[in-house]
């Protein structure tokens, strides 16, 4: 017998997957709440990745110098500045200049708590760092005890950003040395402490009195305008010591996420997290369909007997759990929007949600919610209509 030519899928699915609003609202909140699981997971590693790199992607040169024992950003590894004038000789490299790091325990003033800090050493003529308050007054770091404070440190560092702003200075103790706070920077934290500093080099060597002078953390390799990065870096590769490496600053941004992502737990941590989400996000599917399906076998049944078949009515259900994946993306994407608000205030990291990120939110949904729902028509495909009647 031949099917009744008005009878169509997509109704039917839109139709079995309203017939019960309450079960459907049930169904959109739990496939909401768990793509929202998967937002956060993907927007905190994001942010805390992104935040990573920002210290390098700020790196004023396209070329860097480390020891050839570097991980990560914020390890004190040295290595002889001598070794960073040489990159002068190449033709290409217009400048080169220092990057000092080094941490060290800042003391909030007002909890005596202490803190750790990653301070950067810049030379004010040349700057390792672009940062725009620099840039608008390069005489910030030209007094011999300088200080510039990040606005994006931790609160527990203390209310230095308004005492700045309200007195113009903040005095502390920075590894039990006196230090005096006298302008601001926005840059964002990373893994390596809980605030961030900018200082001269002079200044620096008042902080860490240990350190030679001869030693450095990073060089910064400046070139001309139009030369290719990759051919200096190769050019610097054939006479320079092993004992240290270059990247551009691509590599370098690269090489640091690498690092957190496979070397720590974090990659892990964040990994388990999203698949956690879709697992939850697919059990609810599979769950709601297959009690729709359990609900009505006996309507499946008369369409199979009439003629329908297994693919079409099969397809009513995958058509149902493809709505619920696009009903349930729209909530989770704006409660998404207002998490990664709250975590952007709340951590100073950079928890954005980006176009690639929503997209493969909603690709995750489909695929799972589609899976469920092949799953959930088990019985439907095995169902003989002889057996209902």
């Amino acid at each position: 017998m031949k099917p009744p030519a008005l009878l169509r899928r997509t109704p039917l699915a839109w139709r079995q997957a309203i017939h019960r609003p309450m079960r459907l609202a049930a169904a959109i909140a739990g496939v909401s709440f768990a793509n929202v699981l998967v937002f956060f997971q993907l927007g905190l590693s994001g942010g805390l990745y992104d935040s990573q790199k920002r210290p390098i992607q700020r790196i004023n040169g396209e070329l860097v110098m480390v020891s050839g024992r570097y991980l990560y950003l914020g390890e004190q590894l040295n290595f002889p500045r001598a070794r960073l004038t040489q990159a002068l000789g190449v033709e290409g490299v217009k400048a080169v200049t220092p990057l000092y790091l080094g941490l060290s325990e800042w003391l909030n003033r007002d909890t005596r708590q202490q803190k750790q800090a990653l301070i950067f050493g810049i030379a004010p003529e040349n700057p390792g760092l672009q940062l725009p308050e620099l840039a608008r007054d390069p005489l910030l770091l030209q007094r011999g005890d300088a200080l510039l404070f990040d606005t994006r440190s931790k609160r527990n560092a203390g209310p230095v950003a308004d005492t700045v702003r309200r007195e113009g200075r903040y005095e502390t103790e920075l590894g039990g040395v006196r230090a005096v706070v006298t302008g601001l920077f926005t840059l964002g934290l990373t893994f390596a402490a809980d605030i961030n500093l900018v200082t001269s080099s002079t200044n620096f060597k008042n902080y860490f009195p240990n350190q030679s002078a001869d030693d450095i953390q990073m060089g910064v390799i400046q070139l001309q305008p139009g030369v290719d990065p990759l051919r200096v870096k190769a050019t610097l590769a054939t006479f320079l010591d092993p004992s240290v490496k270059v990247f551009t600053i691509e590599e370098l941004a690269a090489a640091e996420v690498t690092y957190w992502r496979r070397n720590t737990s974090f990659g892990l941590i964040f990994g388990l997290g999203v698949l956690v989400g879709l697992v939850v996000g697919g059990i609810i599917v599979y769950q709601i369909l297959y009690s729709d399906v359990s609900d009505h076998l006996a309507e499946y049944a008369t369409l199979k007997a009439i003629g329908y078949s297994d693919g079409f009515v099969v397809s009513i259900i995958l058509q149902e759990s493809l709505i619920l994946a696009v009903l349930a993306f729209a909530p989770s994407l704006l409660l998404s929007l207002g998490l990664y608000s709250f975590l952007a205030r709340s951590t100073s990291l950079m928890v954005v949600m980006t176009a690639g990120r929503a997209v493969l939110v909603f690709a995750f949904t489909l695929g799972v919610c589609g899976l469920s729902g092949w799953l959930a028509t088990a019985k439907l495909r095995r169902l003989d209509p002889a057996e209902i009647f």
